[in-house]
């Protein structure tokens, strides 16, 4: 009888942990089906030949924990599908949309500042919509009206007169 290679064997994929083996099958697949060691072991940083023992025979256990710690960095929740971090990028589901560190930082910030603008918008409505109280305004008139008498009345004044003189003389006045 003849002895079967296990080399293309999935039983190394059966025994990994499922976590494990749907990371593997989602980001190291090739569009003919089977798995890119080369780029897989690029990611772990091991060589190909390791990856290709590690399909026949299992991964060790800090691959498991390393997946664990690489899929915890992305909340398994609808609102989060089809998002991944690959090389330092967050790749969105939709096509040629991805953020580098910066990119999400000048974000976040764009959106503080924009919750101190509405902030500060908010309380100067509140400051504007106390102007526009009738009786505010009655008041701030009734302060207008006071200056402008005094004005006139400044006006009229000798101590203002053109030419340093006085507009009327005063000896002029005593007379009528």
């Amino acid at each position: 009888m003849k002895n079967r290679s296990n080399k293309n064997d999935i039983n190394g994929l059966l025994s990994m942990k499922p976590k494990t083996r749907s990371f593997f099958l989602a980001n190291f697949i090739r569009e003919n089906g089977t798995i890119d060691t080369q780029a897989a072991a690029e990611f772990f940083h091991v060589t190909s030949r390791t990856i290709n023992n590690w399909i026949i025979t299992g991964c060790p256990a800090w691959v498991d924990h390393h997946v664990v710690l690489y899929l915890r960095s992305i909340p398994d929740t609808k609102d989060w599908d089809g998002f991944k971090f690959i090389d330092g990028r967050l790749h969105t589901p939709y096509d040629k949309l991805t953020f580098a560190p910066s990119e999400l930082m000048r974000t976040f910030y764009d959106r503080q500042f924009n919750r101190f603008d509405r902030v500060e918008k908010d309380q100067l409505k509140t400051q504007v919509s106390e102007l526009r109280n009738e009786d505010e305004a009655e008041a701030i008139r009734c302060e207008l009206d006071i200056m402008i008498k005094t004005l006139e009345s400044l006006k009229k004044s000798p101590i203002v007169a053109p030419k340093m003189v006085y507009a009327e003389k005063v000896r002029d006045k005593r007379k009528r």
